[in-house]
Formats: C-alpha cells, structure tokens, sequence
C-alpha cells in the first residue's frame, strides 16, 4: 500500500483511538498531526531506536535503566517524560489551569525526540501511562514503516506483585526520609501503605493496560523484576538480546 494512504490511515486511527474528540481541545491534535503528516523531516528526526521503558512502582526502572543504555548502545541518558512536564512553561500551564492532558503529554515528548543528541537511540520512560498514549506509540510506529524508515521500537515493562511494590515503596520513602534529614520533603506516596498500594493499583489498572495495547504490535517484553539486582539485570540483559538490541 502507497504509504500516503496507510498516513491517512494512520490520522484516522489516531483520531479513533487515541481519544481526542470535540471534549478535548477540539481538532486543534488533528491539525497538530496533519501538518506533521506534510513534514517527512519530522519523521526523519524522530529516534529510529526507542526503547519504551515502564514498570510497576517500586519494580526497580531507575536501577536498570544504565544496564539498558549501555548494553543497548543507546544515548547516555532516558527521557524521564514526568521531568519534561516539570518545565517553567509547563509549571505555567498548570497555574493557568490548563489541562496536561494527553495532547499535551504528545506535543512536549514530540518535540523532545527531534533534538538530534539523540539519533543514535534512546530510552523513554514513563510514556506510556494511559490507553490514548499507547495508540499515540503505534501511531508513530505506523507512520515511520510507512516512510520505510525501519523504526526500531521495542517495549521493556518489569513487573512486581501489589505486596513486593508496598513494600518497596515504603522501603524507598523510609530510607529518603533517612537521608533528608528534616531538610527535604519526602513524597508522602512513599510513606502511606494506602496511597503506596494505590499508586501500584493505579498502574495495573490505567498504565498496564495501555501497555497490553502494544503487545501483539510493537516487540515487547515483560521482565519479573522481584528477584534480586543481579537475577533481574540477567533477564535484562536476556530481554535485550531476545529484542535483537545487543
């Protein structure tokens, strides 16, 4: 198929399944997309090599995102998608009272992956983290394959039980609170056992089930991540090579 058409397939899609209808700033990720669709540079721009990094709370990304970087040969650091969203202008959007919904969420990490610091690869984390930004992932899959620009993308979730996340968590903020001191404010979602077993509980209902969404289309990989530092870097280094980025 002539890959104007599978684009044009592709916006269709994207309008259909990513949930941005007249409730959300209509048509303004339509038109968004659609000047996108006329520029082949952006897609030229765009990371041919993604690693798609998520994981359960406490299941340990932040551990073995370098082992991941530098056996995949990647860029040397994530794109923590949360921190892109910590930015001056982003922090006045907020005092505004807009909205950071998943248009904006795209917009931000859309613009962030055309820096060319990282054409030779690059690890995302935190993205996605709902049903809309997961079809946004096949959307951009889709629309690179249809450029014969071979896209390289492969997903990495670890996995721990609700129990093993609680107790990670509260493992986490109690030794954060150690080392504050008083001086810093420690997250209170790492010292509740009933906002930690919420969080992990808000994952497996909105992020995993976004996640499952790319399973059958992109190649994916789901690590158990409750053994020990060395037993679960091993299965990274096996997913790494079943997903042929060694």
């Amino acid at each position: 198929m002539h890959y104007k058409k599978l684009i044009l397939l592709g916006a269709i899609m994207f309008q259909g399944l990513c949930g941005f209808g007249e409730s959300t700033n209509q048509n303004t990720l339509e038109t968004y997309l659609k000047r996108l669709e006329q520029d082949d540079s952006f897609f030229t721009r765009i990371p041919k090599k993604i690693i798609w990094l998520s994981g359960a709370p406490g299941a340990g990304k932040g551990t073995n995102t370098q082992t991941i970087i530098e056996n995949a040969h990647l860029y040397k650091e994530p794109v923590v998608v949360s921190s892109l969203l910590k930015t001056p202008e982003m922090r006045e959007k907020i005092n505004k009272g807009i909205l950071i919904d998943d248009e904006v969420v795209v917009k931000v990490l859309f613009a962030e992956l055309q820096k060319p610091i990282y054409q030779q690869g690059i690890v995302i984390d935190g993205f996605p983290r709902k049903e809309g930004q997961a079809k946004c992932i096949e959307w951009l899959y889709q629309n690179l394959k249809a450029r014969n620009l071979n896209p390289q993308f492969s997903v990495i979730t670890l996995m721990v039980s609700e129990e093993e996340s609680v107790k990670r968590q509260l493992h986490r903020g109690q030794l954060a609170q150690q080392q504050a001191n008083g001086k810093e404010e420690v997250r209170a979602t790492d010292l509740d056992p009933e906002l930690v077993r919420n969080r992990y509980k808000t994952f497996m209902k909105e992020t995993y089930s976004a996640l499952q969404l790319l399973e059958k289309k992109i190649p994916f990989v789901t690590i158990d991540a409750s053994g020990s530092f060395d037993e679960v870097k091993q299965q990274v280094l096996d997913a790494l090579h079943t997903l042929k980025l060694m």
